[in-house]
């Protein structure tokens, strides 16, 4: 059981780097591909920035927070008590730190993360994001849930 958290980790961030080499090879010359009219487009993005393309051009800050994320994400994983709620925290920070290590590889090899999926919501188009996006969100969402509902802590409980 040791080792299952490297290999989902291993497997996430290959799955992410993978869709992101498919992109290249796939979406690139075309720019963007639609998938659902009007709403799901698969759009190749070469973006040097973070969220929403902010502060573009800020690679090695990103490389040095990452790096910090990864190692913060470890430690906590690791000091992190075996209890039955802790399942879902440990879940958050594979999560969290596979999609990191993707957009940390893409920025560490190629000096900008690739991104390729653009959703459009009542005419408004919203930023194109990749797999790696999703694992971050999904896992920071769920690490929210766990810390504030579920830890020993959590803020519902009543205190003695």
């Amino acid at each position: 059981m040791f080792f299952l958290p490297f290999i989902a980790i291993a497997t996430l961030t290959a799955a992410d780097q993978l869709v992101k080499l498919l992109a290249v090879e796939l979406i690139k010359s075309k720019g963007s591909v639609e998938v659902i009219h009007g709403f799901f487009y698969l759009t190749y993005v070469e973006n040097t920035g973070a969220a929403f393309g902010l502060m573009r051009g800020a690679r090695w800050i990103f490389v040095a927070v990452t790096a910090i994320i990864l190692i913060f994400g470890a430690v906590y994983y690791v000091k992190m008590p075996k209890t039955r709620h802790s399942v879902i925290t440990r879940a958050s920070l594979i999560l969290i730190c596979s999609g990191a290590l993707g957009n940390f590889a893409d920025r560490l090899f190629k000096g900008f993360v690739v991104d390729m999926f653009h959703f459009i919501f009542f005419g408004y188009s919203f930023a194109v994001f990749n797999f790696a996006d999703i694992l971050v969100v999904v896992g920071s969402t769920l690490l929210a849930f766990s810390l504030i509902f579920l830890s020993d802590n959590a803020v519902h409980k009543k205190e003695d």
